[in-house]
């Protein structure tokens, strides 16, 4: 019996290499794994069935659009999640219903009158996020770019920065810690704060 994790879809690194050779058949493991998993994600974020589903229709198309460049993709997870969570964003900052919907996806905003005076665009917002990128230590951030920037998984990091596994574990939780911390004591940066949030909650 195969011991796979049931939310890890097997070999998927070799299915979008032959999805970037247009193999239909490994595109289609790919959703049928994938979709229901990131509708969930997308329709707790978005609270609309048709914004859900449109959204994640418009992610697989292109995925598939853009196959060519899948064999560059290091992790096939944590990219298709990025790809949810910009696109849900995107969705969210045009929906005339933005700061209810920001407010639902914190679990803990509460209105303000004032809250219009923080709907900062969303350019702005990874502005403020990168900000506090930058200013973690040397080894924290590098390992941090590498694990939600360039999508590499934790022993990828390791096996390229030469240390172990737990380090870069350590360094991580403790990069998004303080990432976290600095939006918090920041003024007008709550929408910030839930974008990070949203993005490292998978």
């Amino acid at each position: 019996m195969s011991t796979t994790p049931v939310n890890i879809l097997p070999n998927e690194i070799e299915l979008f290499a032959l999805m970037s050779k247009d193999d239909q058949a490994a595109f289609t493991k790919i959703f049928d794994h994938y979709e229901p998993r990131i509708y969930p994600f997308v329709l707790k974020m978005t609270r609309s069935q048709v914004a859900a589903e449109e959204i994640v229709q418009e992610l697989f198309i292109n995925l598939w659009t853009s196959r060519a460049l899948a064999m560059q993709i290091g992790n096939p997870r944590s990219y298709l999640f990025r790809m949810a969570v910009n696109r849900t964003l995107r969705y969210m900052q045009k929906s005339s219903r933005h700061a209810i919907l920001v407010q639902k996806a914190s679990g803990r905003m509460t209105v303000e009158k004032n809250v219009t005076e923080e709907m900062i665009d969303l350019k702005e917002t990874e502005e403020l996020i990168n900000k506090a990128v930058e200013q973690l230590p040397t080894q924290q951030k590098k390992i941090y770019l590498l694990s939600r920037r360039q999508g590499l998984n934790n022993e990828q990091i390791a096996e390229q920065l030469n240390i172990s596994k737990s380090t870069v574990k350590n360094h991580l939780t403790e990069a998004l810690h303080s990432i976290k911390q600095k939006l918090q004591s920041s003024p007008g940066t709550t929408i910030a704060l839930v974008i990070f949030l949203v993005k490292n909650a998978h």
